[in-house]
């Protein structure tokens, strides 16, 4: 009869700490990618990144806003939809706006934001990385393509660390 709800917890346990590796992910991607210098003034003192629709990370993004981007602070600012993308220079696009990502090149324009998301066919819809489980190993694949659309460079150490780069 306990059975299932430890399971469950199991569950959500491991959940954490999966979205508390991506969180690091995240930060480690933002030391190896060039921004165009109207996307990332040097005068201004935050990186911003942004979590559009249900936020999945939980407490984990709270540990990334004390590290820094290229001496830049690291601001998380969370959007409930695609359409109320606030000006950020990394947007990671979780699960819960699958039905809406055909919106997602209308939603970025063509500002220089690094769009990173767990969904699968992220690649495919333009996305510039899709973060990847197989077994218990976490990886992702670059749309380099689509990022030096956008005057986005990820750096070769980046390059040569995915699964995959398109």
């Amino acid at each position: 009869l306990c059975l299932p709800g430890w399971l469950h917890t199991l569950r959500a346990e491991d959940m954490a700490q999966e979205y508390q590796l991506k969180a690091a992910f995240l930060v480690n991607f933002a030391k190896f990618i060039t921004w165009p210098e109207q996307a990332l003034p040097v005068d201004q003192q935050e990186f911003i990144l942004c979590v559009v629709g249900d936020d999945p990370f939980g407490p984990a993004l709270a540990g990334i806003e004390r590290k820094t981007v290229g001496g830049r602070t690291i601001r998380v600012v969370k959007s409930s939809s695609l359409k109320k993308i606030p000006d950020c220079q990394m947007l990671f696009v979780s699960r819960s706006e699958a039905d809406t990502l055909n919106q997602l090149a209308a939603a970025i324009g063509h500002k220089a934001v690094v769009t990173v998301s767990d969904l699968p066919d992220f690649i495919k819809a333009d996305g510039h990385i899709q973060l990847v489980t197989s077994g218990n190993r976490l990886s992702f694949i670059i749309n380099h393509t689509a990022m030096k659309e956008q005057g986005l460079q990820a750096n070769a150490s980046l390059l040569s660390l995915a699964a995959d780069v398109q």
